[in-house]
């Protein structure tokens, strides 16, 4: 064989050698961007609340659902959020309102935030606010259901 095919040889094998681990790498991160982490979040809040949760600031469209999608699974920390509204429809008592989320009870790679807690809404008034969910990067691709409670005292 002459010394040109060898080489040649040599660096067709060198290429193979270098594209197989390059193209695995490739494709497992378009693989980790296709995969979704559905989400839904189920609200609950006391029968008779003399307020309402609303997706819109005229408060004709009730929040029995906080459905975030599916949402990639993330390389970094990622926030994503869902605006919504809290109408006290009492006429004549101011309320605080307070939540919960079971989320921290189904995984530790997602957590919840609401700046919410005590907040105090006058009466017939409205407060709009962002529900958000923090993921992590190492987040396990899955569906997720969790429960948010509201409640309000007056």
């Amino acid at each position: 064989m002459k010394t040109g095919s060898v080489k040649m040889v040599l660096l067709v094998l060198l290429l193979f050698t270098l594209a197989a681990p390059i193209g695995a790498y490739v494709y497992s991160q378009t693989q980790a961007y296709s995969k979704k982490i559905p989400t839904v979040l189920v609200l609950r809040y006391p029968l008779g609340a003399q307020f309402g949760v609303y997706w819109d600031y005229e408060c004709t469209n009730p929040v029995t659902e906080i459905d975030f999608g599916e949402i990639p699974k993330p390389s970094g920390y990622v926030s994503v959020y869902k605006m919504i509204y809290i109408r006290n429809e009492q006429p004549n008592e101011r309320i605080w309102v307070y939540w919960n989320s079971t989320l921290r009870d189904i995984t530790m790679q997602m957590t919840d935030s609401w700046f919410m807690n005590g907040t105090v809404i006058e009466p017939n008034n409205i407060y709009w606010s962002s529900y958000y969910i923090n993921i992590q990067a190492n987040a396990a691709v899955g569906t997720y259901q969790w429960t948010l409670g509201i409640w309000a005292i007056y």
